[in-house]
């Protein structure tokens, strides 16, 4: 009985809904012919129009050129070689000249340079060789002088003590005598060239010298004849007696 219920509203409504869809489809054709009654056909005059076909109108050539599909082309033929001309004989002996020219400058050139460095290089050695030759003679000079002062002072001391001070002697008295020696050392001669005024002590001081009778002197003949051969001797009693 339920499932009779279930379905018994359901069949219902169809039948409804069906009922009601042929009403409304008779209504419709009785409608149709109430129009065909009442509409009253009219006569239209009419004109048949034929519609040609428009033309076809051809499309204007393209001014771009059709592409024309490459076709291999033909290998290109090589160049036949360039045929080398020999260079006039003028042009090749002037360029051989003038290279020439140009080495025996450069070698003209290398050799003032080196001249000129051997020029330098000689004034350098010359002034060294100069200034060693100079600085040894400096030295010498000084050894010689060292010398000759130590032989003067030999004398002066030997002479000291040859002399005789004379009561009329005082300090400040001086004389002064030239004395020549002999290479041995031996005295020569002796001369009064500047007097002390007091002939006393003139005589004591030329005494002094000749008792001495030889002085030591260098053996090196250049520094005797320089400095012993012929020297003036200066007599002051207070470098003698203090």
């Amino acid at each position: 009985m339920s499932a009779l219920q279930s379905y018994a509203l359901p069949l219902i409504g169809a039948v409804l809904l069906h009922s009601l869809v042929a009403v409304f489809v008779m209504r419709g054709f009785d409608n149709q012919d109430d129009i065909a009654d009442v509409i009253t056909p009219k006569v239209v005059n009419a004109k048949l129009l034929v519609m040609e076909p428009p033309k076809q109108v051809s499309p204007a050539p393209s001014k771009q050129p059709a592409v024309k599909r490459a076709e291999p082309s033909a290998p290109k033929p090589q160049p036949a070689p360039k045929e080398i001309k020999p260079e006039p004989v003028e042009n090749t002996d002037a360029a051989a000249k003038a290279a020439q020219a140009e080495r025996q400058r450069k070698e003209l050139d290398a050799q003032r340079r080196r001249e000129r460095l051997a020029a330098l290089g000689e004034l350098a050695d010359d002034s060294l060789q100069r200034s060693l030759e100079a600085e040894a003679e400096q030295m010498l000079d000084a050894q010689n002088e060292q010398q000759v002062r130590t032989f003067q002072a030999g004398i002066y001391d030997l002479v000291r003590k040859n002399w005789s001070r004379p009561p009329s002697a005082r300090n400040g008295m001086q004389a002064r005598f030239v004395v020549e020696l002999i290479p041995t050392g031996e005295l020569l001669s002796v001369a009064l060239v500047d007097s002390s005024g007091n002939a006393a002590f003139d005589r004591s001081a030329e005494l002094a010298i000749r008792r001495a009778k030889r002085f030591s002197v260098p053996e090196d003949n250049a520094i005797f004849e320089a400095n012993f051969r012929r020297f003036y001797f200066l007599f002051r009693p207070e470098d003698l007696l203090r």
